[in-house]
Order: structure tokens, then C-alpha cells, then sequence
């Protein structure tokens, strides 16, 4: 019964944490350390937490952590965490959400069946009248390479709490700074270093839609200037390494914040200054997120404006 870390990065959730502890500490599987990252929150969220947990049994209360720690947004509360976990594998699980009462006893016999790395499952969309089960593409989970690549393009999630991987996977992990395609970077990192990916096909997670997180309510300019800025980090702290997680994925990364840059945030030709010269040395090709058309619309206004 190997031991399992389960995250929970918190933030202004005073109104969803007895939801998403609660489903937590009725867990089955007995053998979790729960690790609930406080980033500097200003509400009654922590005080909530305290109080459901003097409900519990004190068996459980010995396997609880709070961390507080100063605002510093949720790729670094989640890097908290991940130091902070001592289990041999690691379920994040966002504030705002909740799980079935098996789940970690369902990830957890999957992954020792398979003997797997990364155990992907399948969660619910939560909206306010319904809710819709949804999952990944078996063809994307069958090949690690594929399923990065997907990730950038958008056509796999990249989200870290639908997947149950070991602890190892985030040792020495690239963390972005801005809390926007955060998941993205995490799971692309990790997907490089998984030797075997397994599908467990049932809906244990609830992914609340009806939340709208601080990263999502900021402007566009905003969020998708910092998905760009993500990406391009991510690039550079792996150049010079090859192969490496975004080795074959640069052009698609240049691509995006390019557009980014010339439709939302101009400041990232100058905090880039080498992405002018990158996106004019790629061949206007399909298959890119960013299409044929947008790729000659760049291309033409890098020539009348970075020369």
C-alpha cells in the first residue's frame, strides 16, 4: 500500500474547501498524506479547513499539513507541495473541485496492476444544470511524444489533476511563474519523463465550471501574454538540451507567442528580443496551432515593424 501525497493548492476558496476537504478525507484508501497549501490567502479559507478537520478522527488528523506561505500564485504553491510530499505517488487536487470517495484506491491498484508511471482518468464537468463526463483519447495516452504534442496544439488536457503519477516524475521540474497553461508545463515535463501510461477509464474527479479562478478573469491581453511568457520560459531553461520536453515542439512555442505578441502584448518581441528572428526563419507549414493564414499575417508585420 504504497503512500500517496495529495495536493491542495488554496487561495480565496472559503466557499468550495469543506466541499473539496471533505470529499478528500473520506477517502478509502488509508494510506494518503494530505498537504493543503495556503498561498497567502486573505479569507476564512484556512480557519474553515481547521474547523472541518478538528471534526475528523484524530488518526487522520496526524496525516493532514497545512502550509501557509506569502502570495506567490499556483505553480509555486504547487512546487510547495510537491517538496513538501514525502508518498511514492502524487494526486493534485484543486480547491475548488472534489473527488469520489475510491479514487485514490482506484488510482492506486491501477497503478501497481500496470505498473505505470502516470495513471490518466477521466473526471466531470460541472456545470449548473448538468454534468458531462469527459476523457482523454486512448490513441493520445498510448504514446507520450503524441500526447505532449497534442497538449500544445490543444487537442489532449493538460491538466496535472487528472493525472496520478509518481512523485519522481516532478524531481528537478521547470516551474512557470504565471498561473496561466500552468498545467501544460507541469505535464509536458512529466510526460517526457513517463516510461508507461495507462487509461483508467471512470469519472472519479469533479471539475467545477461554474468557478471562474483570478487567472481567468483577467483580461486577455493578460492571459494570454502569460501562457506565451510560460512557454517561452519553458523553452529556454531546457535550450542547448537535446532532446529534451520541448525539443521538438520550439517552432509551435515561437508560433503562438509570436501571435500572441502581434494580436494581444507587443511586450514580448522586447522580453524576447530573439523571437522576431526564430518566427521569420520558420516555413510558412501547416499543422501548426497557429494556421497558414496567421503565420503570413506575422510574418508580414515582423517585416514592416522588427527588421
Amino acid at each position: 500500500m504504497p503512500l500517496v501525497s495529495v495536493i491542495v493548492p488554496m487561495y480565496g476558496v472559503e466557499n468550495y474547501i469543506a466541499r473539496c476537504a471533505g470529499s478528500l478525507f473520506a477517502q478509502t484508501y488509508p494510506n494518503i498524506e494530505f498537504i493543503f497549501v495556503d498561498d497567502g490567502g486573505k479569507d476564512r479559507t484556512v480557519e474553515i479547513l481547521r474547523d472541518l478537520l478538528l471534526k475528523q478522527d484524530p488518526s487522520l488528523q496526524d496525516r493532514v499539513r497545512i502550509i501557509s506561505k506569502e502570495n506567490g500564485g499556483l505553480p509555486h504553491a504547487r512546487k510547495t507541495g510537491l517538496d513538501a510530499a514525502t508518498g511514492e505517488y502524487v494526486l493534485h487536487v484543486d480547491a475548488d473541485d472534489w473527488v469520489e470517495p475510491e479514487t485514490v484506491e482506484k488510482l492506486v491498484q491501477k497503478a501497481v496492476e500496470t505498473d505505470a508511471d502516470i495513471v490518466v482518468y477521466d473526471f466531470w464537468k460541472e456545470y449548473e444544470n448538468h454534468s458531462k463526463l469527459d476523457s482523454e483519447q486512448d490513441s493520445s495516452i498510448a504514446d507520450p511524444n503524441l500526447f505532449r504534442l497534442r497538449l500544445f496544439a490543444y487537442h489532449s488536457y493538460g491538466y496535472v489533476w487528472n493525472k496520478f503519477c509518481r512523485k519522481s516524475l516532478y524531481d528537478g521540474v521547470f516551474v512557470p511563474k504565471y498561473a496561466m497553461h500552468e498545467d501544460i508545463v507541469f505535464s509536458s515535463q512529466i510526460l517526457y519523463k513517463a516510461k508507461k501510461i495507462v487509461h483508467l477509464k471512470e469519472g472519479l474527479y469533479h471539475y467545477d465550471r461554474m468557478v471562474s479562478g483570478s487567472a481567468t478573469r483577467a483580461p486577455r491581453k493578460f492571459r494570454r501574454g502569460n501562457s506565451a511568457r510560460n512557454m517561452m520560459d519553458l523553452y529556454l531553461h531546457f535550450e542547448g538540451q537535446n532532446p529534451s520536453p520541448v525539443s521538438d515542439l520550439k517552432e509551435e512555442i515561437f508560433l503562438r507567442a509570436a501571435w500572441a505578441g502581434f494580436s494581444l502584448d507587443r511586450n514580448l518581441f522586447e522580453e524576447y528580443p530573439f523571437l522576431a528572428d526564430a518566427v521569420r526563419a520558420i516555413p510558412i507549414t501547416p499543422g501548426y496551432h497557429i494556421g497558414k493564414i496567421r503565420q503570413s499575417i506575422i510574418k508580414i508585420f515582423l517585416l514592416t515593424h522588427y527588421r
